[in-house]
C-alpha cells in the first residue's frame, strides 16, 4: 500500500454495511486489518460525505 505514508489517517469500516468502526493514523493498524474490514483515507470518507 503505497498511498500509506501519503495518508493523514484512515477510517476503518465494515466492507458490508459500510458502519464505521473507528478512524486510524496507524499505518500498522490498516496493514493488518481482518478482509470484513477496509481503510478508507480520511480525504476520500469527507468527501463522500459531501457527494451525500
Amino acid at each position: 500500500m503505497s498511498s500509506l505514508n501519503r495518508t493523514a489517517s484512515w477510517v476503518i469500516r465494515e466492507r458490508e454495511t459500510g458502519l464505521v468502526v473507528l478512524e486510524t493514523f496507524s499505518p500498522a493498524v490498516v496493514r493488518h486489518l481482518k478482509p470484513q474490514y477496509e481503510a478508507v483515507p480520511i480525504l476520500e470518507y469527507l468527501q463522500s460525505l459531501n457527494r451525500k
